[in-house]
């Protein structure tokens, strides 16, 4: 690459705060397959593709999901993660290129990142539905997304709805 301007994944800034380090397994490309529970009760299974950097000068990090929906159009998202140290929580929002909107999945007091063990958990809110995505790390070359929804405020919960499995690109 002969463009000084261009990176490949970034790099994190030694100003960004300790708590970006939660999210530095994404950082790199990944290669690996999704499954996805369809209404009807059966499973599709497809390619997936994420790739994560350090952006805003090494303080955040944006990471891109590549994916065909079920009906095998191709699908695009963007999540961008940030911890706002001034007021001590996170800032995570998820651009939904191919269906063209952002959500704002945890900020102002709304939605939570839990870390328990190797186990990160977003839980957001959106009107009528609650998620939680689980991002499991068991080393430094593969990781599982799940994400599971509940349409009744959480009383009950449609659990692995999706679910990525990764390994590192080499």
């Amino acid at each position: 690459m002969d463009d000084p301007s261009k990176t490949i994944h970034g790099e994190r800034s030694p100003r960004a705060p300790r708590e970006l380090d939660v999210f530095a397994f994404l950082i790199g490309k990944w290669d690996g397959t999704g499954r996805t529970r369809l209404p009807d009760g059966t499973v599709a299974e497809y390619p997936v593709s994420w790739v994560g950097r350090y952006i805003l000068d090494g303080t955040a990090i944006a990471d891109e999901v590549h994916a065909p929906y079920p009906d095998g159009t191709p699908s695009l998202g963007i999540t961008f993660r940030q911890y706002d140290q001034i007021r001590k929580t996170w800032v995570v929002e998820f651009l939904n290129v191919s269906g063209s909107f952002l959500r704002r999945q945890v900020h102002d007091g709304t939605g939570s990142v839990a870390v328990s063990g190797r186990t990160v958990t977003i839980t957001s809110e959106s009107p009528g539905m609650i998620v939680r995505e689980h991002y499991v790390v068991p080393d430094a070359d593969n990781w599982v997304y799940r994400l599971d929804y509940s349409n009744d405020g959480g009383l009950s919960w449609n659990e692995g709805a999706i679910e990525f499995t990764f390994r590192r690109s080499k």
